[in-house]
């Protein structure tokens, strides 16, 4: 299994790429950022144009994004459903599946309290994939997170579909 995390925004937009289910290990991680001020629309493309050349280099089986949580402005919510939008447009046409994960379910996956803060988020990630160094940018980290949150629940998301659970 080869899991993109997305922790998406139309400002910066946190990828990691996680490889296998039970001993997962770190592929490639990073950050696509847009400047502001820029129209919508060539965000989303520079956005799209960035995350391409990973379904094409890599094998990607599964996607895992952080759903949009709270967001202290309307307008910050619409922008980052909008890239959300981009990363299901994208699986679509690549065939791959996406699952949608709350920031506090992520965050009790890899650091067992649904409300830890980023510097915890980030320790745990470097230690789950076992990096030399923390993930940087945070948006980065975040997005290892969504990938390893995706990993860890992969088995009981499929034990739960084949009894219909849900």
């Amino acid at each position: 299994m080869l899991t993109l995390g997305v922790d998406p925004g139309t400002a910066r937009l946190g990828f990691g790429l996680v490889a296998g289910d039970r001993a997962p290990r770190h592929v490639e991680h990073g950050c696509l950022t847009t400047r502001a001020g820029t129209p919508l629309g060539q965000r989303l493309a520079r956005l799209r144009d960035g995350l391409q050349p990973l379904f094409e280099r890599h094998a990607v089986t599964a996607v895992a994004v952080e759903r949009l949580g709270y967001a202290r402005r309307l307008t910050s919510a619409v922008d980052v459903s909008h890239a959300i939008a981009v990363v299901h447009l994208l699986a679509a046409d690549h065939a791959v599946p996406v699952e949608e994960y709350a920031p506090r379910e992520i965050k009790l996956a890899v650091a067992g309290y649904g409300a830890a803060d980023k510097a915890g988020v980030q320790a745990m990630v470097q230690r789950m994939l076992d990096l030399e160094a923390l993930p940087r940018p945070d948006h980065a980290a975040d997005a290892l997170a969504a990938a390893l949150c995706h990993v860890n629940s992969y088995e009981t998301r499929a034990l739960e579909r084949k009894v219909g659970v849900r």
